[in-house]
C-alpha cells in the first residue's frame, strides 16, 4: 500500500511539473541575437508578449561576470518599470524583454555595447559584460 501511494505521489508531481512551462533541467540552451545579446529561457511565461511603446514591469538581478551583484529588485522589493523602445533601460535589457511572455524568466548575457559600454556606472567597470536574470511581471 505504501509503495502504491509513493508512486502515485511521484506521478502527480511529475505531471504538475510538466504543466508549468518550466524548461527541462538540462544543459542551458543559449540563443545569440544579431546584436550579440545571448539569452537562455529559465521559464516560458503564458501571458502576452510586449509591443513597442508598452509599459513593462520587470524584476531582475544584474551581476558582473565575477558574480558581483549590481542590482537586485527582488531584494529591494521595487520592480523596474519602463516603456519598451523608449531607451529607458539599457539596450540589452530592452531587447531581451521584448520577446518574452508575461510570467516568463530569462537569463541574459549582455555584451558591453548593449550595456554601459566604455562608461563606468554605479560600480560597473567600463566594458563590462552583464549577466541579468529577468522576470517579466506585467505589460500595460
Amino acid at each position: 500500500m505504501k509503495t502504491t501511494s509513493l508512486i502515485t505521489l511521484l506521478l502527480i508531481i511529475l505531471l504538475l511539473s510538466c504543466r508549468t512551462g518550466r524548461i527541462k533541467d538540462q544543459e542551458e540552451t543559449w540563443i545569440t541575437t544579431p546584436s550579440g545579446l545571448q539569452y537562455s529561457e529559465i521559464y516560458v511565461g503564458k501571458g502576452e508578449t510586449p509591443k513597442p511603446r508598452q509599459k513593462v514591469t520587470i524584476n531582475f538581478i544584474m551581476k558582473l561576470e565575477d558574480g558581483t551583484v549590481i542590482e537586485d529588485t527582488y531584494k529591494t522589493g521595487i520592480p523596474m518599470t519602463f516603456i519598451l523602445g523608449n531607451k529607458d533601460a539599457i539596450e540589452g535589457l530592452e531587447e531581451g524583454v521584448a520577446t518574452m511572455r508575461v510570467g516568463g524568466r530569462r537569463k541574459l548575457i549582455v555584451p558591453p555595447e548593449l550595456g554601459f559600454g566604455m562608461h563606468s556606472y554605479r560600480g560597473i567597470p567600463p566594458n563590462s559584460k552583464l549577466i541579468i536574470e529577468v522576470e517579466l511581471m506585467k505589460v500595460e
